[in-house]
């Protein structure tokens, strides 16, 4: 039993070396180099960054204007902080008269659409409520379940056979009306 569990562990051995990467030694001295002078540079870059900032400190202190530039830079502040009160003012304005809009938007569709139109931009829910408002165009929405169509003022082509049909049943009279205007006979009923 134990010359199986050492021919297994060699086994494990050798193919834990066969899968290693070989690169050329040009391949690796190259990279190390590389390496090495990308730290030169780095260092080099922070010296330089380094005595750009100390002869900076060092004018200002000889010209003794880190008072002004303080000043400046408190102006420069307080201007700042006034911009931010009022964008904050103007945010809260918008937030609220987008609220509104889309509380007028959403109340001119029925539940079922409402879940969808919820999530839509403001601009897109515009859009969305032109598609699918509640009232079909000539209808009087003063009573729910049976709608009354306003026929005042308007010709038989005005309307969609959906609605004529509503009307039919609804209103013989203003059908009949409407009918005989455009035929010039009484309908059958």
């Amino acid at each position: 039993m134990s010359n199986e569990l050492e021919t297994q562990t060699e086994a494990e051995t050798q193919t834990e070396t066969k899968t290693e990467k070989v690169y050329p030694e040009s391949v690796v001295k190259d990279l190390i180099a590389q390496r090495d002078s990308l730290k030169s540079y780095k260092t080099k870059v922070e010296e330089y960054e380094q005595m750009i900032k100390d002869a900076q400190e060092d004018k200002l202190k000889e010209n003794e204007d880190y008072k002004t530039l303080l000043d400046s830079k408190e102006k420069d502040l307080a201007e700042l902080k006034s911009a931010l009160e009022n964008a904050k003012q103007f945010e809260t304005k918008y937030t609220e008269l987008d609220n509104s809009i889309r509380t007028n938007l959403l109340s001119q569709l029925p539940e079922e659409m409402k879940e969808v139109a919820e999530e839509l931009t403001t601009v897109k829910l515009q859009k969305f409520v032109e598609l699918h408002k509640k009232e079909t165009p000539g209808m009087d929405a003063g009573k729910s379940g049976k709608s009354k169509i306003n026929i005042e003022g308007k010709k038989w082509n005005d309307f969609d056979p959906k609605d004529l049909a509503i009307l039919k049943e609804s209103d013989y009279t203003s059908y009949a009306q409407l009918f005989k205007a455009r035929y010039g006979i009484n309908p059958s009923k």
